[in-house]
């Protein structure tokens, strides 16, 4: 497991875990781990097995990859933690936190539907040809604006950034993810098991994950905390950092 950054020592702590999208590392994930780290909170920001610098086998189903996990939290001796994930992320988490609700205070999904359907062309494209899934999902990943610039950061090119991360990606990795995201099927019945405080961060402007595909989630949590960014796409990490930065602090400080 290849975690960044630790804020103090790890062990017996409770952390906030954050958990990447398909075929990404824990590099998405800089502007909140910064914040909370510069706060005084443990936060690990980790890659998934074959992603980034994890040099461990990857996994092909969000339940592995969630064993995965917990084995490494109990290596370190951490029984809670809270978690946020974006899109497959967002699944580990779920899942998570249903299979070991004692275990989970807290999580955020971000980029988040059930049933997250992958059209068959999609999954054929990322194991045949995986340059043609990185530009659909690149293109799709975006809104209507993101795609023609707009960068909060002078100099930064949010699409081309997403494409060249998702080029690093070790050969069969977005295809394993994108396959472990189509197979997830009881999302619904993990949903009523999470006792954890749960939060849903949506794009209004998300054409991978759409806003209504996450209804009938938000309708079998406990009380959910809803927040929708106008006129952000799939990517809201990219697109509208300083809101999901906030709606994570509105989570937290709670």
């Amino acid at each position: 497991m290849y975690y960044h950054p630790i804020q103090q020592k790890i062990n017996n702590s409770e952390p906030i875990i954050f958990i990447h999208g398909t075929g990404m590392d824990h590099t998405v994930w800089t502007l909140p781990v910064r914040y909370f780290s510069r706060k005084k909170i443990d936060v690990l920001a980790i890659d998934l097995p074959g992603h980034g610098q994890n040099k461990d086998k990857p996994l092909d189903s969000i339940s592995k990859i969630s064993t995965y996990i917990y084995n490494f939290l109990d290596k370190y001796k951490i029984q809670r933690c809270s978690l946020v994930g974006h899109s497959m992320g967002s699944l580990i988490a779920l899942e998570m936190a249903s299979s070991r609700p004692e275990r989970v205070k807290a999580i955020s999904m971000i980029g988040t539907a059930f049933p997250m359907q992958v059209n068959e062309a999609l999954l054929e494209s990322a194991k045949s040809n995986p340059q043609i899934a990185i530009n659909i999902l690149t293109f799709m990943g975006y809104s209507f604006s993101s795609r023609l610039g707009g960068n909060k950061t002078p100099g930064m090119w949010m699409t081309e950034s997403t494409k060249r991360l998702m080029q690093k990606s070790k050969k069969g990795i977005i295809y394993k993810d994108l396959k472990a995201c189509s197979e997830f099927t009881d999302g619904l019945d993990k949903a009523k098991k999470v006792e954890a405080k749960v939060q849903l961060i949506l794009g209004s402007n998300d054409f991978l994950t759409p806003r209504i595909k996450a209804q009938d989630l938000i309708d079998n949590f406990n009380q959910p905390l809803v927040e929708e960014i106008h006129g952000s796409g799939h990517s809201l990490m990219m697109e509208e950092p300083n809101k999901v930065l906030d709606y994570l602090i509105k989570l937290f400080k709670n």
